[in-house]
């Protein structure tokens, strides 16, 4: 029996979603937060319907099994079906980069909850735990990251989210040796290659906004490491059922032969006729005028001043922070596994641009909680004046 957390988020949802299609739903153990089975059966079902119709939806969700809870309830739990667990695949995180509380409590303390309770199951064979490539902190410009141990905590790190997932690390290798843990690290998961951003336009939003101001505060010869969610999620079943694995830890990354170049990344978004300013301009946050190049050309394209808007500036800087590092991450060892190697983001961009087709603030929408924005503050998340973003 596999073990899933996450299952209601993105990447865990495309999991399960190749679980149905490959035949091991059945075999699924969903942790989801909710008040009963049917609630948590609903919240699956809701998130599987942005893939499939809702009848569809409701079809799959009902062909595995669920455990209602979070993780932190996992380590006391007697349920007799987590005996019978012989996969773990750990993806279930707080993701947001302003929440340094409840982040530290999920994505440390759930972890370890989860460790512990995972110490007594007797069939376990695998455990993946899912963190984030971007745990390396942050990092010189034009760099190719390898694995590596998570660094230590005096790390410098943009948000509290990657710092967060280094710490799970550390602690998961410092505390319980003894499991068969595989920490496996994706990069960027943007988009799905036949989907497009149905499933999520987490991310997407911000690179049709990159091309839309036509401003990056790193180097014309830079790059960026972008996978898309279904090839990453079918990694996963790769590691989890490959019987002998050479390694502990792996990139989920384009790695150097799929990284997307700047001049790739904005001839793409040409291609597909995507609005955007072109050539691009580059800046360095750290020169004289800071921020202010970004600024500028954000207002000149998005010239609303509600909470909406506003909100998506601030999470632009913020995603620029990681553009601005320029880096790719090696994914040498899961391609010397013999899994397929990942598509390149300029094969699938046009799908992402026209399924579903709507605009950059509407799908802001679907990281805005990530920045705090309460979409119920604002009159204009769906009014009219947001659809000319």
């Amino acid at each position: 029996m596999i073990l899933l957390t996450g299952g209601t988020g993105f990447l865990g949802g495309s999991f399960y979603l190749d679980a149905v299609k490959n035949g091991t739903a059945a075999d699924c153990l969903l942790l989801i937060r909710g008040a009963d089975e049917a609630a948590c059966r609903a919240r699956l079902a809701s998130n599987l319907a942005r893939c499939v119709d809702r009848a569809t939806a409701q079809a799959y969700a009902d062909l595995c099994q669920i455990i209602p809870g979070d993780l932190q309830s996992l380590a006391t739990s007697a349920d007799p079906r987590l005996d019978a667990v012989s996969h773990i695949v750990h993806v279930a995180a707080d993701t947001s980069f302003d929440s340094r509380h409840s982040v530290w409590q999920i994505n440390v303390d759930g972890t370890l909850a989860l460790a512990a309770r995972a110490r007594r199951m007797k069939h376990l064979q695998r455990f993946l735990h899912i963190g984030t490539a971007f745990c390396c902190g942050e990092t010189p410009w034009l760099e190719m990251v390898e694995e590596a141990p998570a660094p230590g905590h005096d790390t410098p790190h943009i948000v509290e989210y990657t710092r967060s997932k280094a710490a799970a690390e550390r602690a998961l290798a410092a505390g319980f040796p003894d499991l068969p843990i595989v920490v496996c690290r994706p990069s960027i998961v943007v988009g799905h290659t036949a989907m497009g951003v149905r499933p999520s336009a987490s991310i997407f939003w911000f690179f049709r906004l990159v091309d839309r101001t036509g401003v990056l505060p790193c180097s014309p010869d830079g790059f960026i490491d972008i996978v898309p969610v279904d090839w990453a999620s079918a990694r996963l079943h790769d590691l989890l059922r490959k019987p002998d694995l050479k390694h502990g830890l792996y990139h989920i990354s384009a790695g150097l032969g799929s990284r997307t170049t700047w001049s790739d990344f904005q001839a793409a978004f040409a291609a597909h006729g995507h609005e955007g300013t072109r050539p691009y301009s580059f800046f360095d946050p750290k020169g004289p005028e800071g921020w202010k190049p970004f600024d500028r050309a954000f207002r000149l394209a998005f010239p609303q001043r509600d909470i909406l808007h506003r909100t998506m500036m601030a999470g632009g800087r913020k995603y620029h922070r990681f553009t601005a590092q320029d880096i790719a991450f090696d994914n040498s060892r899961l391609l010397a596994e013999g899994f397929a190697p990942p598509p390149r983001f300029a094969d699938y961009i046009g799908v992402c641009l026209t399924n579903p087709g709507t605009t950059i603030a509407e799908q802001f929408v679907d990281d805005a909680a990530s920045f705090e924005f309460d979409e119920s503050l604002s009159s204009d998340a769906g009014a009219p004046a947001t659809a000319a973003a």
